[in-house]
């Protein structure tokens, strides 16, 4: 089940978005079709590098031990997907930090991506994409693809967040969140469209 979220949200969040964009930049098929592929590739080797390093992070911040991890899926041994940081943390305030500072990431590359896109034009259409799938498509993603998956039970950071302070500020954290990305998406795109 979560597979199927998981590609329905790729697609409503980051295929779609590029493919309307680059429509209204007036971007043909016939271009947009081989920027696409390219960039989700680029999106999918960032995605779990970018969201571990910032538990990482988070650990040498908060001094924790980091007793194993991984950045990068293990292609040629058909992993996917699995990537992890295995901490020891000593208080609950401490692991917290570790598990949020990932979303906290990702509010950080929103505001720099839209401030970014709201002063420059970028007339590189493959470059713009990128900007869009690294700052603004990719923690939106982040954010609701964890979120959902902890409203269907998983086990992830927001059920570390709600271990270490409650299943409220858990809830908070998550539709706040999620609403700061989709508003913040949603007046990018606006931006974009409406520079000529």
């Amino acid at each position: 089940m979560q597979d199927l979220i998981n590609i329905i949200q790729i697609a409503l969040f980051i295929i779609l978005p590029l493919i309307l964009i680059y429509q209204k930049k007036g971007t043909g098929f016939k271009t947009y079709v081989f920027y696409i592929p390219g960039l989700y590739i680029l999106w999918y080797l960032s995605y779990a590098v970018l969201h571990e390093l910032s538990h990482y992070i988070g650990a040498l911040i908060t001094g924790a031990e980091v007793i194993d991890y991984k950045f990068f899926p293990r292609f040629w041994k058909g992993d996917f997907g699995s990537c992890f940081i295995k901490t020891n943390y000593t208080s609950k305030s401490q692991e917290f930090f570790i598990v949020v500072l990932a979303y906290l990431r990702d509010i950080i590359f929103l505001l720099i991506g839209y401030i970014f896109l709201k002063r420059k034009e970028i007339r590189n259409l493959f470059l713009l994409g990128l900007i869009l799938v690294i700052f603004i498509f990719s923690p939106l993603y982040d954010i609701i693809n964890n979120y959902t998956a902890f409203l269907f039970g998983a086990l992830n950071d927001f059920n570390a967040i709600r271990y270490t302070t409650s299943n409220s500020v858990a809830h908070f954290i998550g539709i706040m969140f999620s609403v700061a990305a989709l508003i913040i998406n949603f007046r990018t795109y606006q931006i974009i469209v409406n520079k000529k």
